[in-house]
């Protein structure tokens, strides 16, 4: 208890020294792919805010990111150039209406992702007629601890939100996932309303993304990155935007009922109730 009250009065004295410009927003731990994205976006939402240029620390997983979207780049502080007297926070930028409002989410996206030329390329060649399905496995499933928190039954999920989308819009689907044979095995019913189609070629995170951007219908997981698909959709001049979004209210149990904060309130929501059994 005492090296902790150590710690909490040292913490106390050097926020009072540091508080020169730029702020640095420095990212809990562990964290990846979409997680960064909130970071990088409370940042530019602070700026839009606050007119201090806030910025997030560089992460050596935030690289491909970076290459893929350059305009994050001057949001993006390598640790070595920070210095002593610069104020820090350490946060996930994950707080809904504190961080910032939904429609800085839009905003930025349109701001700093979709200005990537790289990125429109990719958005060029993807289906935009399908119903887009993401399906997130790795390690919720595969990590037990990952498993209690976020695992739910995507299968009784999916079928419940394609119920969701109109039946002459149910032409074909697209798989997007990191588990593509998982989906083979437990979705064989979409089969039976429409084609079912994969992405081609080998996995590529930022192929992914284009797909779920630009799908028709989209059916996201729980999971930031699909997420950022879903926001970035909505972030599309109004004639490529999709005509739904669906997304389950589960995200992991850590926060209340285990019910998503970050669900796009333009988006549509499927509760557990529509797919588990009545207890």
């Amino acid at each position: 208890m005492g090296e902790r009250l150590g710690r909490d009065l040292a913490a106390g004295v050097l926020a009072t020294v540091r508080r020169a410009d730029p702020p640095v927003i420095w990212g809990a731990e562990p964290m990846n792919g979409g997680n960064f994205l909130y970071l990088w976006a409370t940042a530019w939402a602070r700026r839009q805010e606050t007119g201090r240029p806030w910025l997030v620390r560089y992460k050596p997983k935030m690289e491909p990111w970076l290459t893929e979207f350059p305009a994050l780049r001057d949001l993006t502080v390598r640790e070595g150039d920070v210095s002593f007297r610069q104020e820090r926070t350490v946060e996930w930028g994950q707080q809904t209406f504190h961080d910032w409002c939904f429609r800085d989410l839009l905003d930025f996206a349109g701001d700093r992702l979709l200005t990537s030329d790289a990125f429109r390329a990719r958005l060029r060649r993807v289906d935009r007629d399908a119903v887009v399905i993401n399906v997130r496995r790795g390690d919720y499933y595969s990590d037990p601890v990952h498993r209690a928190n976020y695992g739910f039954d995507i299968a009784g999920y999916v079928r419940a939100a394609v119920t969701r989308i109109p039946a002459a819009d149910r032409t074909r689907f697209v798989l997007v996932s990191d588990d593509i044979e998982w989906c083979r095995a437990h979705l064989g019913f979409l089969a039976d309303v429409a084609p079912v189609e994969t992405l081609p070629g080998e996995h590529d995170m930022f192929n992914d993304l284009a797909q779920i951007v630009g799908g028709r219908h989209l059916v996201l997981a729980n999971s930031t990155f699909s997420y950022w698909g879903g926001y970035t959709a909505l972030a599309l001049p109004r004639a490529e935007r999709p005509r739904s979004i669906l997304a389950p209210l589960h995200f992991n149990r850590r926060y209340t009922r285990g019910e998503s904060p970050l669900v796009h309130p333009q988006w549509t929501v499927i509760p557990d109730e529509e797919f588990l059994p009545a207890g």
